[in-house]
Parts: structure tokens; sequence; C-alpha cells
């Protein structure tokens, strides 16, 4: 039969995993049966059509020896996911050749997996997958995802990564390159991401899970909150604003909300973008702050700083009306965005199967 290896190796939340499922919905369909390998597969209501194996787990270390714990390139992940030593990158590389010559695919369709497209590369057609945030643009050297200047040390650690690469699995294209396998596919829209400017002849798919109906949100209505009970501002946010704190489908939580509040998370972001619903967003990592800026800037969402009073949240919320009519004008300008197009990425998927 044939086999499809759908894995998620890097990075949190539950985006990685509804997209593979999502992907690995069709491939049933035309007879193909999608294995998983992933980070973390025990999150409550996840089903899955097909087995479950664990991801290859990458080794977690900080930037350096002198307390810069700022990521300023792409290759900054790497390095503090295995990239950094050769030994250790080595048999991450080789826990996934093991995977792959135990389940034997035909293809693999990779989520912020970077160290398992490296391994499969010239052994099984990969096609990457993900936002716009986990897959650098190829044929241009990696953008700082951080203002200018850009500390030495990221340089330093930036070509360590390269030549670290090159030497334990000896390919000499560039990273970027090779990061992006056979094919590659962003799950998002242009305006949402952070390689934009640079990026070429990219092929977005929008995000798996629309459409959405336009007139989900409600301007009358309640607020609903998805945030970390462990985040040093969950109290003061949800006793203020009194939001609705649970999570279930977008379509069902998001249905007659007035105010989104959430880390900014992509999924989420783009969610309430398209069916126009304003956002008080509160990003907690560097992919989460560049999807904050994004939606700052369309005007449909605000992002406070990382301390703030009661205060400032009231006066946030001061702007409601306003920032509810930006959402609504660019709900209509996104429309076309606002749409499944997966099977677009099946097409392509079926040209690498036999």
């Amino acid at each position: 039969m044939t086999k499809v290896l759908l894995a998620w190796e890097l990075g949190g939340g539950q985006g990685h995993m509804h997209l593979l499922e999502n992907i690995a919905q069709r491939l049933v369909k035309y007879g193909i049966e999608p294995i998983f390998a992933l980070k973390n597969s025990h999150i409550k209501g996840t089903n899955f059509s097909g087995k479950v194996l664990q991801a290859p787990q990458a080794n977690l270390r900080f930037l350096d020896d002198i307390g810069d714990n700022q990521a300023y390139f792409f290759t900054d992940i790497l390095y503090m996911f295995g990239f950094s030593s050769t030994l250790t990158l080595s048999f991450h590389l080789q826990a996934w050749q093991n995977l792959i010559a135990l389940v034997k695919p035909n293809l693999i369709i990779a989520d912020f997996a970077p160290a398992l497209v490296l391994a499969a590369r010239d052994k099984v057609p990969t096609i990457v997958v993900g936002n716009g945030f986990s897959i650098p643009p190829p044929n241009v050297d990696f953008p700082s995802l951080r203002p200018l200047p850009i500390p030495v040390a990221a340089i330093d650690r930036q070509n360590l990564v390269k030549e670290l690469v090159e030497r334990v699995t000896g390919f000499d294209l560039p990273l970027a390159n090779l990061l992006n396998g056979d094919r590659s596919f962003i799950f998002s829209i242009p305006e949402l991401d952070p390689y934009r400017d640079v990026r070429t002849n990219a092929t977005y798919l929008g995000i798996h899970s629309a459409p959405f109906p336009l007139n989900l949100g409600d301007e009358t209505g309640t607020a609903w909150a998805y945030l970390n009970k462990d985040w040093q501002h969950y109290s003061l946010v949800v006793d203020t604003l009194a939001p609705i704190c649970i999570f279930e489908d977008l379509k069902t939580v998001l249905t007659g909300k007035s105010l989104a509040i959430h880390h900014a998370s992509f999924a989420t972001s783009v969610t309430c973008l398209l069916v126009g619903i304003p956002q008080l967003v509160f990003p907690q990592d560097l992919e989460k702050s560049h999807t904050a800026r994004d939606l700052f800037e369309l005007g449909v969402a605000i992002s406070l700083p990382e301390t703030f009073t009661q205060k400032d949240l009231l006066t946030a919320i001061s702007h409601l009306p306003q920032l509810t009519k930006n959402a609504r004008q660019q709900a209509q300008i996104f429309d076309n965005w606002n749409d499944n197009f997966v099977d677009r990425l099946i097409q392509v998927c079926l040209q690498y199967l036999p």
C-alpha cells in the first residue's frame, strides 16, 4: 500500500497537527495510508487518520554562554534544536533515517521538521508545509527576524550552522534551499508572512481549516479568550474583561463573539482576520510577535507591552469600536483567502506517488 509519512518536529500549539491531519484525511480518499511522526500527539480532542509514532526529539540548548537568548535568524532556531553540535546533529538525523527505514514511506510531508527534511533528502521525496515563519525563503540568505543591528554572535551562529550541516550531510546546496525539500507550500497569506519582502515564487494556500462564515462575530456579544493559565497576566486579563475561556473548534468558539483575546498563534490570528473579529493579542515568542505586529499594521488587533496595568488594558479596549470596523473591512479585503486550498497540495502529492 502507498504510504505517506506526515511529520512535525519543532514548535508548539495544535496548528501543526491539525494541518497534517487535514492533509491526511484527503490522502485517505485516494487509498493512501497516512502515518504520523509527531512531536506531541497527546492533546485532548485530537484524532488521527493513521498510526502515530513519536518523532525523534530535538535537543534544546541556550543560544550561547553569555546570556544572548534572542533569535535573529532562522539558523538560531536550528542552533537551539541540535544544529549546534556535529555529534548531536548526526545522531538526530540518524534517528529520522531509522524511522524512515521503519515506515518505508513513498512520500514525506514535513511541517516544521528541518532535521527530517535533511535526513530524507535523496532518499524519499519530501514536501514541506507550514506557515511563513517555519519555511525560510530559498535562493536568498537567511533574513534577520529582528531589527538591525545584528549581533556578531548571531552571525557566528549562522555560519556555524551552515558549515556544520554541510559537513554532516555532505550537501553543498544553500541551507535554505535544502530546508524547502522537493516542494514547499505556505499555509498562510502574504500579509502575515515575516519573509514576504524577500520571498519570490512562493505558493500560498491560505489556512487549511477555511472557509469561515463572515458573520461569525457580533459586536454586541461577549469576548473569548485562549490564554496560557500560567501566564503572569492571566488573572488580570480574565478578571477585568470577563471573557469566555474555552477552546474548541474555532468556528464554534468565535460564533457571536465581539473580541478574541489570545497569544497571537497563527491559526487563531488568521481565522479572526478572515471572519472580521477584532483581536487583543499578547505574543510570547518571536513567531507570535511577528504575527502580532502584522495584525496591528492591518488595524485589526491591539498588542500591549510585556508589562501593563489594568488601566492600560481598559484603555486598549476603549478602541474596540474602531478596531471592529477595521476588522470587518479587512475581512472583506481578504475574502479571496477565505477558502480551502488543500486539494492543490494533494494534486502535487499524487505526482510523487506510484
